[in-house]
């Protein structure tokens, strides 16, 4: 599977026509893949694009392109191992011109299955923009692991163990210096005026717990200017810290205002343990549960925006603000469907068959959302699916919050 860069190459420097371009984008998250109900899915949407495209008037040859495209693409998410390490998958196919691109993603807006006589990658370049660089920060007591990630990969920046935190049993401490304190460490260490790791014996419990105190707010402060290090490097978006320390909320007080401010939230993870691609997904499933909790408060701004003229909700006015380029964030009820029409030329949906340009004829959508997602991409707007059902029947179906008072 070609990385991002080439695969997008591939599908920006081919002309299609006079052939039409597939484009699918498929939810892959745990509840979706129980007994691969996303083939499911996959298949209605078939069923329902192979309707839409009987009205269309195509040729044989643009027909037989496109069927031959949605069998290619059955073929590819039949087999598991293609869909490994994904929370969505994107998949581009003009059978006559042989192209057929895969694209693994973190997530996917909605299931969408469209033909056009180009492939729809808007939603890739929103996800890349959305997601950004993300810092993801491992720590126990003595050990930090640092990572980055992004929209395809995470890799592993530094990993060191803090050589003075150390506790060999308990009101007793002593011994020698912790084994493997070593690796790409980088960080100026505080000086001490005694050796590491040595503590009067029979000093008791009190000083054993502060010695506990010590070393946690030590390890956090160290983990704070490694952060900082890092941020002023690498510039991350976001920030994740992982750990299953019950005080690890403890390490907002050593923060940086600027580290606070990225702060999406924690994960359960031993660095000792953890591998790339855990992290990944759980800061993954972290992110995708950040956004359900903030549907309701969405929702909320959408009620009190739509009686400022800031927002409107209903299929008809996002329609009509989409047109005049006055909608900053879209807002979609994930299970809303509604037939439409497409106007192929001005690339405009519409609830009537009536185009912009004279003599364009539209064509019958199954469902107009679909194209009112893409529509609301190349406007540059940002898109939030509303999935909580309690939560969607508050939404007439779409809704926008707008740039300019109406």
């Amino acid at each position: 599977m070609n990385n991002l860069k080439d695969a997008l190459k591939i599908l920006l420097d081919t002309s299609y026509f006079p052939f039409l371009v597939s484009s699918l984008y498929l939810r892959l998250t745990p509840e979706s893949r129980v007994d691969q109900k996303y083939m499911k899915v996959f298949k209605n949407m078939v069923k329902a694009q192979k309707a839409n495209i009987e009205k269309r008037n195509l040729s044989k040859e643009v027909f037989d392109s496109v069927i031959e495209d949605f069998q290619k693409m059955e073929a590819f998410i039949s087999d598991p191992e293609n869909l490994k390490y994904c929370g969505g998958i994107a998949l581009f196919s003009c059978s006559s011109k042989r192209i057929f691109v895969p694209i693994k993603l973190p997530y996917v807006y909605r299931d969408r299955l469209m033909i056009s006589v180009n492939p729809l990658i808007r939603e890739i370049a929103a996800i890349d923009e959305e997601l950004g660089r993300i810092g993801v920060v491992l720590l126990d007591r003595k050990h930090i692991r640092f990572f980055l990630m992004d929209f395809e990969n995470i890799w592993e920046v530094s990993d060191f163990l803090e050589p003075l935190a150390t506790r060999s049993h308990k009101f007793h401490s002593g011994g020698s210096s912790l084994k493997g304190a070593q690796g790409t460490f980088k960080y100026s260490m505080p000086s001490r005026t005694s050796a590491p790791n040595m503590v009067q014996h029979s000093m008791g419990e009190y000083r054993f717990h502060m010695r506990i105190q010590e070393e946690k707010h030590r390890i956090f402060k160290i983990t704070n200017d490694a952060l900082m290090e890092a941020w002023k490097e690498s510039k991350f978006d976001k920030l994740v810290i992982g750990s299953l320390r019950e005080d690890i909320r403890d390490i907002e007080n050593h923060l940086h205002t600027y580290l606070l401010e990225r702060l999406v939230g924690y994960v359960k993870l031993n660095p000792s343990e953890a591998k790339e691609q855990e992290i990944r997904e759980k800061v993954l499933d972290l992110l995708w549960q950040k956004d359900r909790e903030q549907e309701e408060s969405l929702i909320n701004q959408l009620e009190l925006l739509e009686g400022q003229g800031l927002a409107v909700s209903g299929v008809s006015k996002v329609l009509e603000q989409l047109q005049m380029g006055n909608v900053k964030t879209l807002l979609v009820a994930d299970s809303f469907e509604k037939p439409g029409f497409y106007c192929p030329e001005s690339h405009v949906p519409t609830l009537k068959p009536e185009c912009p340009i004279e003599g364009e004829v539209a064509y019958p959508v199954e469902d107009i959302v679909d194209e009112i997602i893409e529509f609301a991409l190349d406007e540059r707007a940002s898109v939030e699916i509303i999935i909580r059902e309690d939560l969607q029947k508050r939404l007439d179906g779409v809704g926008a919050f707008l740039r300019w008072r109406i």
